[in-house]
C-alpha cells in the first residue's frame, strides 16, 4: 500500500467511526414544573451564548439582566387584564430576584417578601462577551401561602405562563410559552396565558403550543433548590420545552454537543523482532539494556513490533480498557521512517481498528500527531518553516 493510500484509508476509518460532525441542536429553554402541599416549583435550563446580569439581591428589580418570569393567577377565569389573584417571579441569572401582586389598576406591584426559595447558576462566565457560555439553570419554589390560595387539588387548573428575556432587550423582545402572548400589553392578560393543570402524575411532556401543561405533583421527595436543574432531581415528565431565537447581529455558529475526550500519545516505532531485515528500534540500547520506561506483562519479544497487527489490536484495546478516548499515533514522515516503521506501522493499525470494529469490540479515535523531528531527519538540520521548500515538503 502507497503512502497516500494509506493516508486516505486511514481517514475513511476516522469518517466510518463517526469522528467528525454531528448533528447542530437548536437552542431552547427546557422548563420543569411539580408542586407539593406545599410550594410550586419551577426549574429552567437555557442555551444561552452569552450570559448576563447585575442584580444579585432578593426584592430587586431584575429587568435588563437576563431573566426568567412565572406568571399564575391562580384559578382559570379569563380575565383580560390582571388583579389581586395573579403572581409573578422573576429570577435574574445574577442571583437577583423580585415576587409581584396584580393590582386592581391591571398591573404588578412588587412585594417585599422573604418566604420564597431560588437559585441560579451560569455553565461559563457571567457578564463575560468574549466567550460563547453554554447557557445558564434558574430555580424557584413559590409557597401557595405567597400566592394567598390553598394547596391545589387534583385536577385544579390556573392560568400559567413563563417569559425569558434577554439582557438589553427591548420592550416586546421576549420568549413566552403561550404563543398567544406576543406583546407587553399580552402579557397583563391572563385570558392569553396557558392553563396548568394539577395532576399526581404526567405521561410525557407537552409543547409550547399546547393550551395546557401538566404539574405532576412531587411523590417522593421535592427538588432541593439550589439554581442547578439536575435530571435526579427533575422528572423528564414535568418538562416543557421553549424555543429560542437568537440576537439580531449576534454571530454563533450552531451549536454542537461537545463531549469530554481523553487523548494519550500512541508511539508505534518498536520493532523487537530480530528475524526481520530491519535492525531493532526502540526497545534495548547496543549494550543490551531496556530502552522502554515500562515494561509490557507480554515481555519482549520477536510479537513486540507495529508491523504486527496483533500487537496493535492488543494495544488499541488496552487503550480502550483505560477509558482513553482518542490516540496520537507519533509519525514521523521522513523517508527513513516511512521505509522502516512509520507507514507500515499506521498500515497495520489501519487494520487493526477495522478488526476490532468488525468484532463489536471497543476501541479508540485516531487524531494526527507529526512529529517535526522528521523535518530534522530530512535536511539533516533544523529547517527554516518559512521557506517555500520547506513548507512543500511538510506539507508534502
Amino acid at each position: 500500500m502507497s503512502f497516500r493510500s494509506l493516508t486516505v484509508s486511514l481517514l475513511l476509518f476516522l469518517c466510518s467511526a463517526s469522528v467528525f460532525g454531528q448533528e447542530p441542536t437548536r437552542d431552547q429553554v427546557k422548563c420543569y414544573i411539580t408542586w407539593d402541599d406545599l410550594y410550586f416549583y419551577a426549574g429552567f435550563k437555557a442555551d444561552w451564548p452569552d450570559v448576563q446580569g447585575t442584580h444579585n439581591k432578593p426584592n430587586a428589580d431584575v429587568l435588563g439582566d437576563d431573566v426568567v418570569s412565572v406568571y399564575i393567577q391562580t384559578d382559570d377565569a379569563s380575565r383580560s387584564r390582571v388583579n389581586g389573584s395573579c403572581f409573578v417571579m422573576s429570577v435574574s441569572v445574577a442571583g437577583g430576584a423580585q415576587f409581584c401582586q396584580g393590582t386592581d389598576s391591571g398591573t404588578f406591584e412588587p412585594k417585599t417578601v422573604y418566604s420564597f426559595k431560588y437559585g441560579a447558576a451560569v455553565q461559563g462566565t457571567l457578564n463575560n462577551s468574549d466567550d460563547v457560555d453554554e447557557g445558564f439553570s434558574v430555580e424557584m419554589a413559590i409557597p401557595w401561602q405567597l400566592l394567598e390560595t390553598a394547596t391545589p387539588q387534583l385536577g385544579s387548573i390556573m392560568r400559567f405562563n413563563v417569559v425569558v428575556r434577554r439582557h438589553g432587550a427591548k420592550p416586546g423582545e421576549f420568549v413566552s410559552l403561550s404563543p398567544e402572548v406576543r406583546s407587553e400589553e399580552d402579557i397583563l392578560n391572563p385570558s392569553k396565558w396557558s392553563r396548568m393543570v394539577f395532576a399526581t402524575y404526567s405521561f410525557g411532556a407537552v409543547t409550547p403550543s399546547s393550551d395546557k401543561v401538566v404539574c405532576a405533583k412531587t411523590l417522593v421527595r421535592p427538588p432541593l433548590i439550589n439554581g442547578i436543574v439536575e435530571s435526579a432531581e427533575w422528572s423528564k415528565n414535568w418538562m416543557f420545552t421553549m424555543d429560542l431565537p437568537m440576537p439580531e447581529g449576534f454571530v454563533y455558529e450552531a451549536k454542537y454537543p461537545i463531549p469530554r475526550l481523553t487523548f494519550t500519545h500512541y508511539f508505534y516505532w518498536y520493532q523487537a523482532d530480530p528475524r526481520r531485515n530491519v535492525p531493532t528500534s526502540h526497545v534495548t540500547f547496543p549494550d543490551g539494556s531496556s530502552q522502554l520506561q515500562d515494561f509490557p506483562l507480554t515481555g519482549i519479544g520477536p510479537w513486540f513490533s507495529s508491523d504486527r497487527v496483533e500487537w496493535h489490536k492488543r494495544e488499541l484495546s488496552d487503550i480502550a480498557g483505560a477509558g482513553i478516548d482518542v490516540v496520537l499515533p507519533i509519525y514521523w514522515g521522513d523517508k527513513g521512517c516511512r521505509s522502516t516503521w512509520s507507514a507500515k506501522g499506521l498500515d497495520c493499525m489501519v487494520s487493526a481498528l477495522r478488526e476490532l470494529e468488525a468484532e463489536g469490540k471497543p476501541f479508540p479515535r485516531v487524531a494526527m500527531f507529526f512529529d517535526t523531528t522528521a523535518m530534522q531527519l530530512a535536511y539533516g538540520a533544523k529547517p527554516n518553516l518559512r521557506d517555500e521548500e520547506v513548507k512543500r515538503t511538510f506539507y508534502g
